[in-house]
């Protein structure tokens, strides 16, 4: 398709109201005069080019959006500037009531004449789900601006008269007779998600002076932006931090300098009093991922004082890694924690301190210990736990999945970080002169597993993950940082590597977090981009030989950072911009880690290991020229590091002016020197699969009807799947199939397939069972607490740490075969998406240790919330048997002190012979 030229896209965009003063800043601005028209040539050359942007050595163009490098300090954007995005919600007194945890509505304080008057929103219901384009984004107006919230509460209201109470979607029952007042609350001053702050009189309750069941509040807010404008109407960024401190780098792309420089300074900005660093602009404190992921990609190398100091953050008085507080309570329903031990290997890679090798050891082994007992899963070499950094559960699985399955999924980039994990015990033990067979025999197992149970050779990548109850079934789509990690960690092997670049769906504006995309949720970890996740895959393309896969994810994470004038948190897939995304934050840390990534780890290729620094430079032919890293400190060294030319290998190598064989520099130079790499012109081919934004159909509400599965038609579903324990059983385009009761528990799912062969995930499993098969137990009782309702039976049994070590019950199994225990619990510990109390206790039959049961949090103080803990599989004989909850070390959860859980009941499913 022919390009247009700019005489004529300028006047189409003038026609654009929102676009008229934009467009004059494009055709009269010096960045036009100096920049938008130069014309193509060497020094002007473009790093990467597709239909929808290019990259230059010196600007990103998109349509009519510029950016410039004017200098390697300076660099200037028509793209609109970062507004205050502010999520809220409303509340029915004072309780978090219109939505669960997550929900939210937001909007960008974008004012005109100082005021902002919301759309009318009806409580409880979310937002249409739209992500607006960069040319709705143009107003720059700065200052305090009015806020007026709207909500229409008819709804409420009309219940009121009908029944004399509401049911919210959240929180408690609301009497018509007890109703004090509606409030908003949110994440940016003067709101706040201090919900003790809504009370009758409060600045935060909305009133309805004129009757119409519309309640208003106006509050003030402050509309600004972190990057000044120019007197053209551009956004900024002028270099202001002394980086001095930091290596030097200056090539032949004044654009790749100058972001080097952006990323520097905004990671002086991310230092805490602490002196360790915080996620980002809008995530204060140390997160255990984030700072795992930001050490491998760039921060060993560039600051491992202030990495040291934040990994050491994340280790609990008991000598183990932190699992961050998240859903269902933390550890075990999430066991990316090990993020920490990749961090701690790559940082005593780079510095060679023993000590330090020392104390990550013992860290990463006592995590280890537990997370081997709690979350191992021997019959597949797995490990269960969420999908890594995809950490909000709407986003990333099925929304009928609770915390319990989350936890029972077998994630693919949860356990790439497992696998090299465990090599990492492996190698730290044989330094340490400690034994390592048992870390090697276990990474060896997940990497085994990962490629029986994950990879897909039909698609050529590896699935998300297995997901389910007692049977489950792999969810085949493309999970982009798992992917990557794959071929960083080695689980892929060489071809499997190859294959994997080849064919992971990349799309316009980058490699989507996830693909296909989930219908009816906002973009966040969905319909996404993370630069984060570009840094892994650039590196991975030169891991694997994909040139176009290297440029794709560089040329996308310039453009970004470019137009943003900040590493963002993440931007929306499908329209390239920071707007429309659920959370968002400037200089995010590991997008920081993410951009300098580009240049230690593709461009100048640096890998470290023990006893060595070896370069292997990936140089796409855009950016031939010279890249130099001045005064970088390597253990006892300074090195001058230059590489000339483009290519993926080196055709000469000096040190200090004399030819040498290899790329590398020994641990033990001491002293100043200087290494040039000469590349050899070459470069491996690969393929680019470029995808559409495509959103899978949604997912079947499955529910039985007699001897027969029923579900409502799904929009955009040309046909259904029928599976029966996690295996496709039957394809039909009706909304209805027979089943089968056997003699043993079955689990029916069903999944919509739309165009394109797009697969929708599987609809929660509906258990089909005769009475024979099912074989429930009562456990000892305590005198019920009337403030709990729900249990079965005459009461419940409270477990508490330090007040129950072993509860103990005795069935008789009729039928000798496997079955699958589960156990009916509450926790009202904490809300399902954050706090650390989990709730574990190991399941024993007849004093052997089966694993554990893992009752996650089901809501703040939700005692009567019942549900069934994931299930564990055991072989029993016909007779009597001793079932036993203990608590023991290994259940010991983030929090420590609170464990605690309800259960009443314990029931044996049992399974049919050969599955």
């Amino acid at each position: 398709m022919t390009r247009p030229t700019r005489s004529r896209f300028l006047p189409a965009l003038a026609a654009l109201p929102a676009l008229a003063a934009l467009t004059a800043v494009l055709a009269a601005g010096p960045l036009h005069a100096q920049a938008l028209a130069q014309p193509r040539s060497r020094t002007h050359a473009d790093l990467y080019r597709s239909p929808t942007f290019v990259v230059t050595d010196s600007s990103v163009r998109q349509g009519g959006f510029r950016a410039v490098a004017l200098s390697p300090r300076r660099i200037v954007t028509n793209y609109p500037r970062t507004a205050v995005q502010v999520r809220f919600k409303f509340s029915l007194n004072g309780y978090e009531s219109e939505f669960p945890p997550g929900g939210d509505h937001g909007i960008f304080i974008r004012p005109k004449a100082g005021r902002i008057v919301t759309p009318v929103y009806t409580f409880g219901v979310p937002d249409s789900i739209r992500a607006p384009r960069p040319e709705e984004s143009a107003t720059s107006e700065e200052g305090t601006a009015r806020v007026t919230f709207r909500v229409d509460l008819r709804p409420v209201l009309r219940s009121f008269r009908a029944r004399g109470y509401f049911d919210p979607a959240n929180g408690p029952r609301v009497r018509a007779d007890d109703f004090h007042g509606v409030y908003v609350v949110g994440n940016t001053e003067p709101l706040s998600w201090d919900f003790s702050r809504l009370h009758p009189g409060s600045p935060f309750q909305l009133t309805d002076p004129d009757g119409d069941s519309i309640y208003t509040v106006t509050l003030p807010f402050t509309a600004e932006y972190p990057r000044p404008m120019d007197a053209q109407g551009r956004a900024v960024w002028e270099q202001s931090a002394d980086l001095s401190g930091f290596p030097a780098y200056t090539s032949s792309q004044r654009l790749v300098d100058a972001l080097y420089r952006l990323s520097l300074e905004e990671l002086t900005q991310l230092v805490q009093t602490d002196t360790t660093y915080a996620a980002g602009a809008r995530w204060p404190g140390v997160w255990t991922r984030d700072v795992s992921f930001s050490t491998l990609l760039s921060l060993a190398a560039v600051s491992p004082d202030i990495v040291r100091r934040s990994l050491l953050k994340k280790v609990d008085p008991e000598g183990r890694i932190i699992q961050d507080t998240g859903t269902g309570g933390s550890w075990p329903i999430s066991t990316d924690r090990v993020a920490w031990a990749v961090a701690a290997w790559e940082l005593y890679a780079v510095t060679g301190d023993r000590d330090w090798l020392r104390t990550a050891y013992d860290v990463i082994r006592r995590s280890a210990e537990a997370d081997l007992r709690t979350a191992f899963d021997p019959a597949t070499g797995l490990f269960h736990g969420e999908s890594s950094f995809l950490d909000w559960r709407e986003q990333t699985y099925p929304r009928w999945m609770e915390p319990k399955d989350i936890y029972l999924s077998e994630a693919l980039g949860t356990n790439a970080l497992h696998y090299e994990t465990y090599r990492v015990l492996g190698r730290m033990a044989r330094r340490l002169g400690e034994p390592s067979a048992r870390w090697d025999s276990v990474a060896a197992a997940v990497r085994q597993g990962m490629n029986a149970h994950l990879w897909q050779s039909r698609r050529g990548w590896y699935g998300q993950y297995r997901y389910g109850r007692v049977f489950p079934a792999l969810s085949p789509r493309a999970e982009a940082v798992g992917e990557a990690f794959s071929i960083l960690f080695g689980v892929a092997g060489p071809e499997q590597a190859r294959a994997l670049t080849d064919r992971m769906p990349m799309v316009a504006f980058g490699v989507p977090t996830v693909w296909p995309y989930t219908p009816g949720i906002p973009p966040y970890h969905n319909d996404s981009v993370w630069p984060q996740v570009l840094g892994f895959w650039g590196w991975a393309g030169a891991e694997a030989g994909n040139t176009r896969v290297v440029e794709h994810s560089l040329g996308s994470l310039y453009r970004a950072a470019a137009f943003f004038l900040t590493n963002k948190e993440n931007f929306v897939a499908s329209t390239g911009h920071f707007e429309g995304t659920a959370i968002n934050s400037d200089r995010q840390l590991w997008s920081v880690a993410a951009d300098l990534a580009t240049v230690y780890r593709v461009l100048l290729g640096m890998r470290f290991e023990p006893d060595r620094l070896v370069f292997r430079p990936f140089v796409p032919e855009g950016y031939a020229g010279e890249h130099t890293l001045r005064g970088f400190h390597y253990r006892g060294a300074v090195l001058d590091v230059t590489v000339r030319g483009f290519g993926a290998a080196p055709a000469r190598v000096l040190l200090d002016g004399r030819p040498t064989a290899r790329a590398e520099i020994p641990a033990s130079l001491t002293g100043a020197h200087t290494i040039e790499i000469d590349l050899d012109g070459r470069l491996p081919g690969g393929e680019l699969d470029r995808v559409a934004d495509r959103f899978a159909p949604d997912t079947p509400h499955l529910r039985r009807d007699g001897d027969r599965l029923a579900w409502d038609p799904v929009p955009g579903a040309v046909s259904y799947a029928v599976y029966r324990d996690g295996q496709p059983l039957a394809t039909t385009t009706g909304t209805t199939c027979s089943l089968g009761v056997g003699d043993a528990l079955a689990e029916y799912q069903v999944l919509s397939v739309g165009e394109g062969a797009l697969r929708s995930f599987l609809s929660e499993p509906v258990r089909v069972a005769p009475a024979s098969a099912v074989l429930t137990a009562q456990l000892p009782g305590e005198a019920a607490d009337p403030g709990v309702t729900g249990f079965t039976g005459a009461g419940f049994l409270r477990l508490e740490v330090g007040r129950d070590t072993a509860v103990r019950v005795t069935v008789q199994v009729p039928v000798t075969g496997e079955y699958a225990v589960d156990v009916r619990y509450a926790n009202g510990s904490g809300p399902i998406n954050t706090s650390d109390k989990a709730a574990v206790r190991s399941l024993r039959v007849d004093g052997a240790r089966v694993g554990a049961l893992v009752m996650p949090q089901r809501g703040d103080d939700r005692w009567s919330d019942w549900g069934w803990s994931n299930p564990l599989r055991v072989r029993l004989a016909a007779g009597r048997h001793t079932l036993t909850l203990a608590y023991t070390p290994s259940d010991e959860n983030m929090n420590r002190l609170v464990n605690t859980a309800l259960v009443d009941e314990v029931r044996l499913s049992r399974l049919g012979g050969g599955r």
